[in-house]
């Protein structure tokens, strides 16, 4: 059996699976409650990361499937997930696929081979990916990598186990399935575990140890500062910050990771504590000396200093609790003094980070600067060296339960109170030039404003923090408004080479670096931009990335040879993105999970003959129940916005002329809207005033329930027709229209009220869950106004020497979370398409496009000639347009622009 194709797959009876990819991975949670109970029934819920095995696929974007991670059955929308097919783990999925879906004999002899195949897949996982030896550099580096390859291991061991405990009569049982499940699932947490920012200070820094270098015991009194230091001594400011908050977190991240609860070790909390405490005092005499040189005074850094300063002396009160619980031996008790102790430590995380993000926005006010070269860092034994301050000291926290005098400290100890570290406060700021790579401005809540193309590449590449996935996202969406894909790859480079193999957390940030090629590459790539880069990436996978990590240059030489000629991502990056031909209508082979049409077959006949073969005996509209019609519409323009992609609403693509612009997409869905518009004026300006009358009704029922579909952009053209100088001007009609149909009117003209900049649509749409169909103009507008109102650059502190621009980030922040605002609505609906009614819609727009393109005035001609004006002739041949376009074209159609194709 071939183990390098998963689509085809060798079945013993000489047959061969082929379709599609039997195993899928899903981008997104899906849960079948957000559905309408109509259509929820038989669906299957899962969560972002599950894997699903396909059984069947239609091809209107719905799978029959079964999540690995639940065992249930049901059914998938296929734009939620991804193909999963990753070469490393393709023999393990060709073996699991033929334990899967190959007879089962009646005999254990089946079993053992499946055993066999399915072992040795994950054997080839692990040596292709270089772990499969527990001594591997990568697994030892690794503490994610080495939690998740062992998880791998023991579920493995779990199928041998069941299949030597089985009777020899039986074949592969459900038990075995199960097991084999669960092999795959921790196969891939295996394979993200190198995609995963998640490394924790405490793999990355020697672990806290509770014996001395000397050898002598915690009891014994001799610490002195084994594990973790802080004589590591950064000259800059920033630089010190970031490494104080590490220390910090290493130090609380200790309470999480040690077992002083378990085995009853109130020594080694006591030092863990007294660890915490030091390395937060030394972060708090940092900010404070950043305080002391913002002017004006910044009250939130103020603020979160005292925040900080409480929290690490509750964390003091609430380790003295747990040890003096533990002396009790409650088990309540000390359960419930843990949980506050856990809960004290989590609040001194969350406060850190705080005190971290103030202190960089004051910097990238003031600008970095020097501290004392002489400044020593405490290092954990020479506490006595450190002086109080003015600062209150804290007071002895007495614990309700009493403490023992084995385990108690002195109050001194555990003094809180800031040390100002000594610096060049008191003279002149410096004013050194800052190095491309730190040139980076944030925000007052710790997010990037701006930064030099190296800043923020080091930061993508962080190695303090996972990045931000907004951040992220922005970045690989945007980075053509500001540099080229040639400087991105060789920045991405110098990133990896330059650093030192000594350096702290190489193997993170290298890691972050080819991460962030290997994300641009499947998800990000645009052959006609992007090729020319493919140099520079395939001699670094060939250099210096083989020899630090030659898994995953292997995966970038795969990766650079198919991106040169897809036009599409490999991995998709929203959830409508999986396949064009996905995002249309969707119709389940179980009809009573959609609706069913409201259609006759006599009206369907005319249609399908007009469409067939023209003549003047054309359908009435209002032979089509409003219902149905707003379906129809509905599903077509969720076919074209579901098509709509990111980069055509970038940099005002939409907004250029057809032809050059590359957003065929939205141009395609803004000329539908026009033409809808154009086609409701001109049913309604046919037959008598009563047939007038009763054809805008129709159009108000429509309209209502394209709110009801919550299909806004259509209510928007309804509403934009209605409301034209064409059809508003006719008096008799609008006169003999029922009150009850000018309420239901006037509510829908609320509804989508430009006024206030549209806050009564924008309130809606807030509070609507998709599928749903937003009007697309109010987007545009959006994007225009902030591509427009902000510059490409911002200055880099333009208070000092140093006011070099640099790239305004901010700007790029802004269009992207407009554009993923709109992405969350690209859900196809679930309607069934009605072929007979979508053809008459196509040919009825096409009739109505080509007449509005040779006569734009021909709808206001007709206008005036059934209801003239007063003293007026019969026949109008002024200057009005069709569909009023400053009304309409413009609402609807963004640019006023047509296309003629």
């Amino acid at each position: 059996m071939a183990t390098d194709d998963i689509h085809s797959v060798s079945l013993p009876q000489g047959q061969t699976y082929v379709a599609y990819h039997p195993f899928l991975r899903a981008t997104h949670s899906f849960d079948q409650s957000a559905l309408e109970s109509s259509v929820a029934g038989g669906c299957l819920d899962f969560e972002a990361g599950d894997l699903i095995l396909l059984h069947s696929f239609h091809t209107t974007g719905w799978g029959d499937g079964t999540s690995l991670a639940t065992n249930k059955r049901g059914w998938i929308p296929s734009n939620y997930c991804e193909p999963y097919d990753v070469q490393q783990v393709r023999p393990l999925l060709v073996a699991i696929l033929n334990v899967l879906v190959n007879p089962r004999p009646e005999d254990a002899r089946s079993s053992q081979i499946a055993v066999t195949t399915i072992v040795s897949g994950v054997r080839s996982l692990l040596d292709g990916t270089d772990c499969l030896s527990q001594d591997s550099h990568l697994v030892r580096e690794s503490k994610t990598i080495r939690v998740s390859r062992h998880a791998l291991l023991e579920e493995v061991s779990g199928l041998v186990s069941c299949v030597k405990n089985q009777s020899p009569e039986n074949s592969i049982s459900e038990t075995m399935v199960q097991h084999t499940y669960s092999i795959l699932q921790r196969a891939a947490a295996f394979l993200d575990s190198f995609d995963s920012d998640e490394y924790s200070y405490l793999t990355s820094t020697p672990p806290v140890e509770y014996t001395s270098e000397t050898g002598s015991s915690v009891e014994e009194g001799g610490f002195t500062g084994a594990g973790l230091t802080l004589e590591y001594q950064p000259v800059s400011a920033l630089a010190r910050l970031n490494f104080l908050y590490d220390a910090t977190l290493v130090c609380l991240g200790s309470f999480l990771n040690s077992s002083y609860v378990d085995n009853r070790a109130p020594a080694k909390l006591l030092l863990t504590t007294r660890r915490a405490a030091h390395a937060s005092r030394e972060l708090l005499a940092l900010v404070e000396t950043v305080s002391s040189r913002a002017s004006p005074m910044v009250y939130s850094l103020e603020e979160a200093k005292e925040a900080m300063y409480n929290r690490i002396t509750a964390l003091v009160t609430a380790a003295r609790d747990v040890v003096a619980a533990q002396s009790l031996e409650n088990q309540d008790v000390l359960v419930t003094e843990t949980q506050k102790l856990i809960d004290t430590v989590v609040a001194c995380v969350r406060t850190a980070g705080l005190c971290l993000a103030k202190s960089k926005y004051v910097l990238d006010q003031v600008g970095d600067f020097d501290l004392e070269v002489d400044r020593r860092y405490l290092d954990y034994q020479l506490q006595s060296q450190l002086g109080t301050s003015s600062r209150r000291s804290s007071s002895k926290s007495e614990s309700s339960y009493g403490m023992t005098a084995a385990t108690s400290l002195d109050d001194e100890s555990w003094n809180m109170a800031p040390e100002r570290l000594p610096s060049d406060t008191d003279t002149e700021v410096s004013k050194t030039r800052t190095p491309l790579e730190d040139r980076i401005v944030y925000n007052e809540d710790g997010q990037v404003q701006g930064g030099s193309l190296e800043a923020l590449v080091k930061q993508l590449t962080a190695n303090n923090a996972a990045p931000d996935a907004l951040f992220v996202s922005t970045f690989f969406l945007t980075f053509r408004l500001f540099t080229t894909a040639v400087a991105l790859a060789q920045a991405l480079v110098h990133r990896f080479i330059s650093l030192s193999p000594d350096e702290q957390n190489v193997l993170a940030v290298r890691l972050r670096v080819y991460n962030a090629l290997k994300g641009w590459m499947e998800s990000h790539w645009r052959k006609e931009t992007d090729n020319e880069a493919i140099p520079i990436i395939v001699d670094f996978a060939n250099g210096s990335l083989k020899c630090a990590l030659p898994f995953a240059s292997t995966r970038l030489l795969e990766l650079s040879k198919k991106v040169v000629n897809i036009d599409h991502p490999l991995v998709p990056r929203s959830m409508s993105k999986l396949g064009i031909d996905k995002s249309l209508g969707i119709l389940l082979p179980d009809s009573s999970s959609v609706p069913t049409p409201i259609v006759n077959k006599l009206h369907l006949a005319i249609v399908a003959r007009y469409v067939r073969e023209g003549g003047e005996l054309a359908p009435n509209i209002l032979d089509f129940d409003p219902l149905e019609l707003a379906r129809q519409i509905t599903v077509k323009e969720s076919r074209l916005f579901c098509k709509i992609i990111p980069e055509e609403l970038l940099g005002q693509e939409f907004s250029k002329k057809a032809g050059k612009s590359t957003a065929v997409n939205v141009k395609a869905m803004s000329s539908l809207s026009t033409d809808l518009a154009n086609l409701i004026g001109e049913s309604i300006l046919t037959g008598d005033v009563k047939v007038r009358m009763n054809t805008t009704r129709h159009w108000i029922r429509v309209a209502e329930k394209c709110l009801e579909l919550k299909n806004y952009n259509c209510l928007m053209a309804i509403t934009c027709a209605l409301q034209s100088s064409v059809i508003l001007r006719l008096k008799k009609t609008w006169e003999i229209l029922p009150p009850r149909y000018h309420s239901l009117f006037a509510e829908l003209k609320s509804i989508i009220l430009y006024e206030k900049n549209y806050a009564s649509y924008r309130t809606l749409l807030r509070n609507t869950s998709p599928p749903c169909i937003p009007y697309l103009g109010v987007y545009l507008t959006d994007l225009t106004f902030a591509d427009e109102g902000n510059s490409d650059f911002r200055t880099f502190h333009s208070d000092m020497e140093d006011s070099s621009p640099i790239i305004n980030f901010d700007k790029h922040v802004r269009t992207t979370k407009i554009i993923a605002d709109l992405q969350r609505f690209q859900v196809p609906y679930r309607f069934q398409e009605v072929p007979e009614l979508q053809a008459w819609l196509d040919v009825e727009v096409n009739r109505v496009h080509e007449m509005y393109l040779q006569d734009q005035h021909v709808l206001y001609r007709r206008s005036c000639n059934v209801e003239p004006k007063l003293g007026g002739t019969q026949t109008h041949s002024g200057d009005g347009a069709g569909i009023d376009v400053s009304a309409v074209t413009d609402a609807v159609s963004w640019n006023g622009e047509r296309s003629s194709s």
